[in-house]
This record gives structure tokens, sequence and C-alpha cells, in this order.
């Protein structure tokens, strides 16, 4: 009677209701989680991607709430959806119709055109997608959506915790989801168990989702308005490297400087991280690239940001000279002490830049342009920073490190003029301060001069010197941000860098520069900043891989990452000031050139109608890339036609596919298997049955509980038990007959 009741209950049940609170509802909670995952890459992702991506999941979680079958159906729909959110969140531009498609050439050409511009956009949003639907179908298992929600956490715990991410909001978000998908599979399970339970509850909802609710969002809460406590215990990472009697990374987390680092962030151990140091009194070792946002730059001009210069060597970093003259300085002054250039026919020129400093971190230094000189405004400075201005290094520094939310500089960049700088010397009998320390080095082995002395043998002047030397550095000693220092024996790094090791990141090769020219007797002095950093119109420009070149010297806004920390020299030259040299292979200094006068050409010979003639590039040469997005492209369509139509012929799949899995194996055998995957089937679905329970005790107990399945309960087990214990084989017909009875099974749960 029992069994009737229920049986009534379940037809009486809105089936809609039943798909979309315990078939559905756990989707949207792992799209929640997948989008806590995927802020990892918050500093790796344009913003354009994480616009398709979340303008995908907003359109797939729609879909899976109003369309609750035709799989099939879902897919093509979100994966249009993707198209779509590609065209409006990226600068696609779509090429039009051409005026014929007759042939596989003119088909090909057509869909690169216009399907290049969709990559990596649409493969990363597509596959968002799809590892959610993967996600969820095997988050209708119990165990593994627990293992899945505690790997998630994880994964964020970690990467907060030992990267300059701060992913505490997304780890409560996580949490929240998990316990509200966890609520949907316990009441899942209700269903399935406890029928007349469920029933009872279901009348209810608001009594049922109410309290859940109201538990979930406090825990939420309380996890995210408790105040931030120092660690009681050490994490194990850091006992273990301090037991190792290594150096513990740190991380700002805020603002991306470390702390005790060196310049660039280049740190003494592999386990550093780039940033704006603040000692370099050790360089050395390696580095992993960091690429979180530090500040945006507003520009007049396309520039490295120079911050602190360092002129004594010690021979293995570098120090601040001690006693130098330093004046106070405050925004508002319309012009900071400094050096003019004498030397007549060298150029400067004026260049304003507001930096916008992203996250809330103490700056030891003012970024500048060249020589900083004034400081129009500045905003968000704590009320005790004081500034100071030291004109011989050219430096804006803090007497103890300041809060910035943003500044305005207008420096003056000395105009590169090649002709007037070769007739300079790079020296000055009546300098304005006094050059000596800018020649000093310790003792340093007699190879380091003798490379210095044959690189410039056949440079006519101070300048080509300095410019044999850089050009030697960039083109013989590799970049790489982990160099092999177990090859180091000389105590002297740059000797180390230029004879044992060879190779390096920008640390070494400045660091070899300087001491190569001041053993020729050129004043050099170390510099440290920031290299430009990326351009939002050099990123479209680049992404759209349609020719476009960038303006070297282009005005515009720029951020600026950790991984852009950077370190160069400078030499100083007689009546013009400090000049900047790029030694670092890879890496060019933007500055300002001085245009040579314009060159008459001839006018190109006319063809008859008129028409200048000039030479084309065939379209074979730009062909290379557009096979990968061929490729792309054809690859995704032809992926989602196969799935449309594996998924509509399904029955017709899955025969194959039986066929394929059980190649080799007998009737009989292919019986026993798949009752032993619909038994399994049916453990997922909440009819359990004891170890002790013998199979024939289990289908009764089963086709008596679900009286409309007994044929196909009472059959699959008289063809189990035909298979496993009786002497006779069987044939295909006996497979066909137990597979659609198993499968008029499946469906029914």
């Amino acid at each position: 009677m029992n069994t009737m009741i229920a049986s009534v209950g379940r037809r009486a049940e809105s089936g809609y209701f039943r798909r979309l609170v315990l078939e559905r509802l756990h989707r949207l909670f792992v799209i929640v989680i997948v989008l806590q995952l995927i802020q990892v890459f918050k500093n790796y992702w344009w913003p354009e991607t994480y616009a398709v991506v979340y303008a995908s999941v907003a359109a797939a979680a729609a879909i899976e709430l109003l369309v609750s079958r035709a799989f099939a159906l879902r897919i093509i729909l979100q994966l249009a959806a993707v198209l779509a959110a590609v065209v409006l969140f990226t600068p696609y531009a779509w090429s039009g119709w051409p005026d014929g498609l007759k042939g596989w050439e003119a088909l090909r050409e057509f869909a690169i055109v216009n399907g290049k511009p969709l990559h990596p956009f649409f493969e990363i949003a597509a596959g968002v997608v799809l590892i959610i639907h993967y996600m969820a179908y095997l988050g209708t298992n119990k165990i593994r959506a627990i293992g899945f929600i505690l790997m998630s956490i994880a994964t964020l715990a970690i990467i907060d915790s030992f990267f300059p991410l701060e992913l505490w909001t997304n780890i409560a978000w996580a949490v929240v989801a998990g316990l509200g998908w966890l609520v949907v599979l316990h009441l899942r399970q209700l269903r399935e168990r406890h029928f007349d339970s469920w029933s009872a509850l279901a009348e209810r909802p608001f009594e049922l989702a109410v309290p859940a609710i109201i538990v979930i969002g406090l825990l939420m809460l309380a996890g995210i308005a408790v105040p931030r406590a120092p660690v009681l215990l050490e994490d194990p990472y850091t006992l273990w490297l301090q037991a190792q009697n290594k150096e513990v990374p740190a991380f700002s987390g805020e603002g991306g400087y470390i702390g005790g680092g060196d310049s660039s962030g280049t740190g003494s151990g592999p386990s550093s991280k780039s940033g704006y140091g603040r000692s370099d009194a050790k360089i050395g070792g390696g580095f992993e690239f960091d690429y979180s946002p530090v500040m945006t730059v507003d520009t007049s001009q396309k520039a490295y940001w120079r911050g602190e210069t360092k002129a004594v060597y010690t021979g293995q970093g570098w120090t601040d000279r001690k006693g130098m003259e330093t004046t106070s300085a405050a925004p508002g002054e319309t012009r900071l002490p400094a050096d003019k250039p004498t030397l007549e026919g060298i150029e400067t020129k004026q260049v304003t830049q507001t930096f916008h400093i992203l996250r809330k971190d103490r700056l030891p230094v003012l970024f500048g342009a060249g020589a900083i000189g004034s400081l129009p405004a500045w905003q968000g400075v704590n009320g005790n920073a004081r500034l100071t201005w030291n004109k011989e290094e050219q430096e804006l520094k803090f007497q103890r490190s300041a809060t910035v939310e943003s500044y305005t500089v207008v420096s003056d960049m000395i105009v590169i003029d090649e002709d007037k700088l070769r007739t300079a010397r790079a020296k000055e009998a009546e300098a304005p301060f006094d050059l000596a320390p800018y020649e000093q080095l310790p003792e340093v082995p007699s190879r380091v001069s003798d490379l210095a002395a044959s690189i410039t043998a056949d440079a006519a002047n101070d300048y080509d010197a300095a410019k044999a030397l850089e050009s030697y550095l960039r083109n013989n000693y590799p970049y790489t941000n982990t160099p092999d220092v177990s090859l180091q024996k000389s105590k002297d790094i740059a000797d180390a860098f230029l004879f044992e090791i060879k190779e390096g990141y920008c640390d070494y090769y400045s660091t070899a520069f300087v001491v190569l020219a001041r053993s020729l007797g050129l004043p050099t002095r170390w510099v440290k900043g920031y290299a430009t950093g990326s351009n939002q119109l050099d990123e479209e420009g680049f992404r759209s891989g349609l020719g476009y070149a960038p303006d070297p010297n282009g005005a515009g806004t720029y951020t600026v990452r950790n991984a852009d920390a950077h370190s160069w020299a400078e030499v100083y030259f007689e009546g013009v000031g400090w000049v900047p040299f790029e030694p670092t292979s890879g890496f060019t200094v933007p500055q300002p050139i001085a245009q040579p006068a314009p060159v008459v050409t001839p006018d190109l010979p006319v063809d008859d109608d008129g028409s200048a003639v000039e030479e084309t590039e065939t379209a074979a040469q730009s062909g290379g890339w557009s096979a990968a997005a061929w490729a792309i492209s054809g690859g995704s369509l032809l992926i989602v036609g196969v799935g449309a139509l594996l998924v509509r012929r399904r029955d017709w799949t899955a025969t194959v596919w039986r066929r394929v899995r059980y190649r080799g194996a007998t009737p009989n055998q292919r019986i026993v298997r798949e009752t032993e995957r619909l038994i399994a089937f049916l453990g997922r679905r909440g009819l359990k049955r004891s170890q002790h329970d013998t199979l024939r005790e289990s289908f009764t107990a089963w086709s008596g509980r679900f009286s409309s399945l007994r044929p196909e309960f009472e059959g699959v087990l008289r063809q189990f038990e035909s298979a496993r214990y009786g002497g006779q084989d069987g044939g295909e017909g006996d497979v066909e007959r137990f597979n659609a009875m198993a499968d008029k099974i499946r469906k029914s749960f």
C-alpha cells in the first residue's frame, strides 16, 4: 500500500521542479566555484578574456535553468553564447561575406579571416563552460563532490598563501557554494531513500530553504568580518625553509614589493619573486616572474621609470654613498634643482607622467622618466611622509617609506643625438659634483679590465666605447631568470657572470656593464626602477596580428607589473649629463632620438592607369599563424557537430561503444559486466544492497518497490543467472535484449 502511495506521489510531483532543484541547482554552485578558481589567472588573462568568460558563464547558467533536458541543445546554445560574447566584448571585426565561396581555398580564406580574431577568447571561454559541465556531471555523487570542493578550497588557499594574490573572499564564496552543493545532494538522496519525508518537506519549500540560507549566510559573514590576527602557528613550508637555512620568500601581496630582495626582485634563491626590492647589497641567484600589477602610468613619452641609482660597488652588490646632500621636496614646486646640459645642440624633451599606484603598499621612492624636473601634485599620501631630493643622483626618496595613491612628475629627457655624443668626453674637468665615486672599483680580477679593453679596441670615442660594451653584453650572454649559480667560483659577481655563469638577468648585465665601463675610466652608475610596461593599444594591436607596428616613443597609459622591475646603467658625458645604456639582452631603453634631416626620394614609376607601382607581398607570407586559426576554428565546429550527432543518436552510439568496449568478450561475459555496471548505477541512485544479499534478493526487493519495472528487473536477473551459471553460450540477440531492459531501467531513474 505504501509503495502504491509513493508511486502516485512521484507521478504527482512536478517534473520541472524536480529537474530544477535536484538535477540543475547543483550546477549553479559548480559555476560559482569555477568562477572563484579562474581568479588565479587575474594577472595573466586580459580584461577582455574575463569579460567573455563571465558573459559566457552567465548565459550558460540561464540556459541550464530554462532548458532542463536536451543536453545537445544546451551545449549548442551555450557555445553560441560564447561566440556572441567574443564578438561583443573583444575588438572583433566581421570582414563581411566574400563575393563567392567557390572552392576550398576561398572557404579556407574566409574562415581564417573571420576566425582568427576569436583566438584565444573562444577556446578559453568554451573550455570553462565544458569544465563546468564535466564537474557538474561528476558532482552528482557526494563523495566526488566533497573531493572537488576540498581540492578547490585547498588550491585557492595555497595560492593565497604563497603567491601575491588576495583570494580570501574567493575562498569564502567557494565554501558557501560547496555547502549549498552538499545541501542539494542531501535533498536528492532524501528523495530517493525517503520519498514520503521528501514530499512533506517539498510542500513547504520556504521552511526547507530559509534555515539553510541563514546558517550558510551567517557562516560566510562571520568568516569575512572576523578581524585578521597574526598567525599562531607557522606554516610547514616556512618551517622547512628555515630548517634548511634558506631565505623565506616575502610577498607583499598589496603592492608587489619585496622586503629584503634585490633591485628587480631577483633575490638570492630561486624562490624569490620579481618586484622592486629595497636592498641591493647582494645580487644574484634566480627568481620567478610575478605578473601582478603595481601601477599605471599616463605619460606623454614612452620611457623607463627610474627609481634609484647606486654608486658604490662592493663586488657582491650595490650600496648608497654616505653623506650626500639632500633637500626637502614637496608637491607644487615648479622646479627641482638640477644640472642642465651645456653642450650646444643637445636637446631635452619635457615629459609629463601621472602614476596611479594600484595597491596600498609603501613606496621607498617616487618613480619618473629620466631626470625628474618638478613634482606638480600628489594624492593620498600619509600625513607624516617626508620627501627628499638628491640632485646629484636625481632621486625623490622618502625618509621612511610612505603610501601614495597617485602623483604627477615632469621630467627632462635627453634627446639622443649620437653625432653630438661622439664629440663629448665621458669626463669633465669642472663637473658640478665629484665624479670619482662613479669610477670607483674594488679589486677585481685583471681579466675583467682586459676584456673591456679588447671589446673597445676599435672605439674612436667614449660614446662608441660604451656602445661597444652594451652591444657585447646583449649579443653574447643569453637572458634567463634562473641562471646556474653552481658555476660561480669567483667572489666578484661581475667577474663570475662574464667568465663562469655566462647567463643571467638584468642585474647581472647592468652590473657587468658598470664594472667594464669603470675599468676604462668611464664615470658610470647603476640604476634600478621599472621597464615601460604594457600599453592597451599595443596589446590590442598585437592580438589582432594584422601587421600592427607599435610606436616606439608613443604616449599613452602603461600598466606596470612586478615582472617589469628592471635595472640598467647610466654614463656621464661632458656637458650632457647622464645618458642611459641598456646592456640586457632583449631589452631596449625608450629614449627620444634626434630626427635626421628629411631625405628627398624620387617619384615612383607610374602605370598606364596613373597608379604608383609598389612591391606587394604574397599571401603565403602571412599564412603561418593563419593555419593555426583555421585549425582551431574548423576543429571547434567539428567537435560541436560530432558531439551533437552522437547525442542525437545516443542509442546507436551506446551500441557501438559497447561493441568497442567489449571487443573480444563473449556474449555471456558482456551480460555479466553490464549487470555489474547496472548495479553500480542503481547504487548511485540510492538503491543500496547489503554485502550479504544475493543478487536475486536485491532484484526481488527492487522489483517489489518499483512495480512498473518488475518485468525488466526479472528479465535482467534471469539473463544474468543464465549467463553466469548456465552451461550454454548466449548470442548477440540475448545481449541486445538485456541492454534494452537495462536501458529502460536506467532511463526510469
